[in-house]
This record gives C-alpha cells, sequence and structure tokens, in this order.
C-alpha cells in the first residue's frame, strides 16, 4: 500500500481517532505506557475497534492443548462486558491468523488500517506438563508501534485467570481504567434457614457462599483492601454486627449492644465503620473506630436515621431520615453536623450510595409501579432515573469501585436477579439470577 493511501485511511479515520486521549498520565501497571490511549469518557464517545489474533505455541508439549483460539476467545469476552470495544471478526483479517512459521509477533500494520483496526493484539503460549506461561504484546496501528507486553504463568486449569488479567492489562493500557474483572458483588440470598452472604464476580461466575450461620444474616459490607466482610446476623438470636477475615476464615463479633445493630460502609481508609443502632432507644447512625471498638454517636434526633454511606473522601456522609415526615435522602459532614436534605422528588427515598468519583449519589425511589433507582449530586440537584418499571422493580443499588457502573436487585416474574447497569448507555447485564430473595449489596474494590 502506497504511503499516500495510508495516510488517506488515517484521515478518514480522524473522526474516530479524535476520541483517542494522548495524556501523559503517570501508570500503575508494571510495563505499561505512560499515558491513556482512548478517552472513554468523551461525551461522543464510540467503541473502538480492537483485533485479537490467533495465540501461537511456542515450544512446550508437542501435544500440548490447542488454545490457539481460546486465549484470544477467552480475553475478548472479558473485553465485551465493558462495552469499550469493537471485537473485529478473525474472519475479517488480512494477515493470516496464528501462522505457524516466522516471527508470532510481526505486524503488517497496513493489514490492519485497512480493514479499519486501531489496535491490535498478538499473544503466544507454552505448555509445559501441567503448567502455561503466555505472553501478549499491544499495539497501536496508526503510529505503527508496540505499547505494551506482558508475560503470564500459571497452570492450564488457571488459564481463565490468565485471560482475566490479560483482558485487564488490554483495558488498563488503552483506557486507563482500573480493570474490574477481579471484583465481587456480595448480596445476602434468602435461604430454608434464614439468609446467607453470597458473592459473584463482575463477569457472572463463580457464585460462592461466603457466610454458613444458619440464621438471618444480612447488609454485606467489604472492607476496602477486600480481605474482610462485615454483616449482620442473628446467629445468637439478637441482631449484632460481625467481621469476617475471609483469609484466615475467622469471625468476631463487634456490637455487643442491645437492639437493632445494622452493618453499615467501611471508611475510605478502612479504619472506620457506619452502624445503625438502636442502644439508645431510637435508630441512630454511629461510627465506629475497628481496632479500638470506639464508638461516636454522629445523629442525634427523635426521627429514625439509618442507612449511612461515605463519601469517597470520607469527609461527608449521606443516609435516611424521615424527620420531614418520609424517608429522604440527607448528607451531612463526617462528624454528624451540617445535616440538609438533598432529595425531594418523590414520597418514599432510601439505601444511598455514594459513587466512587464523587459525583453522584446513587438511590432507590418509590415510584407508582415499585422501586426503581435513580441518581442526585450532592447538592441535592440534577435527579436522573437509572432503571425503568419495565425491567421490573430494582433496589439497592451499589456502585463498581470506578464509579462506572451501577449492581442493583432486579425482581420480574418472580425472579430475583442481581444485574449490573453501565452508566454511561444504561445497558443491563444479569450477572446473577434466583428464585430466592435477594438483599443489600456491596461491590468489593
Amino acid at each position: 500500500m502506497h504511503l499516500k493511501d495510508r495516510a488517506d485511511i488515517i484521515k478518514k479515520r480522524g473522526v474516530v481517532r479524535v476520541f483517542c486521549c494522548l495524556l501523559l498520565i503517570l501508570f500503575t501497571i508494571p510495563g505499561a505506557a505512560a499515558r491513556v490511549y482512548i478517552d472513554i469518557d468523551s461525551p461522543g464517545f464510540q467503541k473502538f475497534p480492537l483485533a485479537i489474533t490467533d495465540f501461537r505455541q511456542v515450544g512446550g508439549d508437542k501435544d500440548g492443548l490447542n488454545l490457539s483460539r481460546w486465549f484470544p476467545d477467552a480475553t475478548a469476552r472479558y473485553l465485551d462486558l465493558t462495552d469499550y470495544f469493537q471485537i473485529k471478526d478473525r474472519r475479517a483479517f488480512l494477515e493470516p491468523s496464528g501462522s505457524a512459521v516466522g516471527d508470532p509477533f510481526k505486524v503488517e500494520y497496513t493489514d490492519w488500517t485497512t480493514i479499519g483496526i486501531d489496535y491490535l493484539v498478538k499473544g503466544v503460549f507454552t505448555p509445559r506438563g501441567g503448567a502455561l506461561t503466555s505472553e501478549i504484546r499491544i499495539y497501536d496501528t496508526i503510529k505503527a508501534e508496540e505499547v505494551f507486553r506482558r508475560t503470564y504463568t500459571g497452570t492450564v486449569n488457571g488459564k481463565p485467570e490468565m485471560a482475566r488479567k490479560m483482558a485487564g492489562d488490554i483495558l488498563a493500557v488503552l483506557t486507563g481504567t482500573r480493570p474490574l474483572f477481579e471484583s465481587q458483588i456480595a448480596f445476602s440470598r434468602k435461604t430454608p434457614q434464614g439468609a446467607e452472604i453470597f458473592s459473584v464476580n463482575f463477569d457472572g461466575s463463580a457464585a460462592t457462599k461466603r457466610t454458613a450461620e444458619y440464621a438471618l444474616v444480612f447488609s454485606p459490607q467489604w472492607s476496602p483492601d477486600g480481605r474482610y466482610l462485615s454483616y449482620t446476623s442473628y446467629r445468637s438470636g439478637t441482631p449484632a454486627v460481625y467481621i469476617k477475615d475471609l483469609k484466615q476464615k475467622v469471625t468476631r463479633r463487634v456490637t455487643p449492644y442491645p437492639g437493632m445493630n445494622l452493618a453499615g460502609p467501611w471508611s475510605p481508609d478502612g479504619r472506620k465503620m457506619l452502624l445503625t443502632l438502636s442502644r439508645d432507644g431510637n435508630e441512630e447512625i454511629y461510627s465506629l473506630e475497628i481496632a479500638t471498638g470506639a464508638l461516636k454517636r454522629l445523629t442525634r434526633h427523635f426521627a429514625i436515621d439509618v442507612s449511612p454511606c461515605w463519601s469517597p473522601d470520607g469527609t461527608s456522609i449521606a443516609f435516611v431520615s424521615n424527620r420531614s415526615g418520609s424517608p429522604q435522602i440527607y448528607v451531612m459532614d463526617a462528624d454528624g453536623n451540617g445535616a440538609r436534605r438533598i432529595s425531594y422528588e418523590g414520597g418514599y427515598n432510601t439505601s444511598p450510595a455514594w459513587s466512587p468519583r464523587g459525583d453522584r449519589i446513587a438511590y432507590e425511589g418509590r415510584t407508582g409501579r415499585g422501586f426503581q433507582i435513580f441518581t442526585i449530586n450532592s447538592q441535592g440537584e440534577d435527579p436522573r432515573a437509572v432503571t425503568s418499571a419495565d425491567d421490573g422493580v430494582h433496589e439497592k443499588p451499589a456502585w463498581s469501585p470506578d464509579g462506572r457502573y451501577l449492581a442493583a436487585i432486579s425482581r420480574k416474574g418472580g425472579r430475583h436477579r442481581i444485574v449490573v447497569i453501565g452508566m454511561s448507555d444504561a445497558k443491563m447485564r444479569t450477572v446473577y439470577e434466583s428464585q430466592w430473595k435477594c438483599n443489600g449489596l456491596s461491590w468489593s474494590h
């Protein structure tokens, strides 16, 4: 292809390429280029064309598993969950995919720009016994340069984990966003003996039972580092808050108080936990220093104050109070001062969740056909509906760590679902479904 032809291709694709953000920023992933290639926050964002070629086996067992297509297909499935990329069908490739001879990382850039590919991923793998090694390289086809490479080691049985890491690196290198593929959503689900805490991965895999208390267990809350899970349990016959160390497999009780004890979120620094207690005769909000057990009362009102959550910087707390006559969303300083109402539309609003970006607070509001999810800014302005009654009832919003998605509980047709909703396109995806009632969501960091 002549240089003039290639220049014309680049010019024609300029409308799309304007969304590439070549900002110089520090990167947290070892070996990654210190810049972001795709601006996914652009108002006019469109999915970017990406190709992943068949991987080639280099060395290892002669009768090794044929993973040439498994690796690109598995990696593409994870990337599809983000809705950031348009994965090109291999049937459109001009360059032979997975060629058995020559340099597996040689790139004929014009073969990719001709079919509209902005970014290209190539890979190799080596099976040896039960061990498995793989390497990927990412290329910017317009600039005709390699932008990232990494080698992954694992086992044949652990190859899904390798694919998740590959997808996470591709996402982080090209968009600068933190991968969510390792994050988990915890929830309470009804059981014959009461309710237990379960979790499910962002991609809908690995639904796992986290507690076995054979009692009513609810209100799960992840610690910021993901090692601990706190919740309220009736295991002793009365409600109390417990913390489970998921690494050491031990659980300890942290509230010895009479009356209602409801677990709330951990502070952003992991040192405190918000609680709703009725120890003084009325439901009030408290903060608990986890290391010392020191308790501080934050609200002092004759009304009911419940469902607290931290702002991402830890300086403010959103909560629910009926001090105006019906449950509404309020915001106060972290020390309990300066409480102000921010929700005014609708007669029943509850379950606030503060976005990690700090700009929006999600909550559930009662409509004529059940509860739906809404968001509002912290000043009480710009309320927006996120879900619709056409898709059922939606409750208990929980933000993803990057603030780009909301998880919610959806009920329709006698089924209970955990759904993930994209904030950019309102696209909804089911990650868990059950005939048993689900409640209380928390998304790990």
